[in-house]
């Protein structure tokens, strides 16, 4: 008999999110390469990357989800490990909402920024089979480098999710701005 599926619900995703991200912040101020193995980065990239996926999955199946013409499956998104594919709907929901010059941190200046950053995060670990490290792993700065582009991104999705609630909230409330709907009137707050 299968173990029954356990549905997770998007508030818990972001919470789970900031678990992994703080285990990764705390992983990256304390690495120090070991000469003997190449693999010492490896945990720090990977709760990073878990971060950024459960932060955008959290997001697609959120608030975020009512700004898709068409909301994805709950089990395709849960079920998936490509940050890649989440982002195009993140991109998709900023878009509808016309944020896009809002949307950048440091590190992202656009869209372009964001989705390249993602492509190489989604190459760490492309099928949950696999691993590959986007930095030199006996190069602490490297490593730190990586962690702060990383918290740039994740602070970026965690003021967007924050955005995207206040948003939705308005919108349920029946609150409407001159000319329609046009965004609203909230847009992330870029850090």
């Amino acid at each position: 008999m299968k173990p029954a599926i356990r549905h997770t619900p998007p508030k818990d995703l972001f919470l789970y999110a900031r678990a992994f991200h703080k285990a990764a912040k705390t992983l990256a101020a304390s690495f120090q390469p070991d000469s003997v193995t190449d693999l010492d980065a490896s945990p720090v990239v990977f709760m990073y990357r878990q971060a950024v996926e459960l932060h955008l999955k959290a997001i697609v199946l959120g608030e975020g989800g009512n700004f898709l013409a068409t909301k994805p499956y709950h089990i395709s998104v849960s079920k998936t490990h490509s940050v890649s594919w989440l982002a195009q709907f993140v991109c998709q929901i900023v878009t509808a909402l016309k944020w896009e010059r809002e949307f950048k941190c440091e590190g992202i200046e656009n869209m372009w920024d964001f989705k390249a950053i993602i492509e190489k995060l989604n190459a760490v670990d492309p099928g949950s089979y696999s691993f590959r490290c986007p930095v030199d792993p006996k190069a602490e700065s490297a490593v730190r480098e990586f962690g702060r582009k990383m918290d740039a991104v994740i602070g970026l999705l965690d003021s967007t999710a924050d955005a995207l609630a206040a948003e939705w909230d308005m919108r349920s409330d029946g609150v409407a701005i001159e000319g329609g709907w046009n965004g609203g009137g909230f847009e992330p707050t870029i850090q």
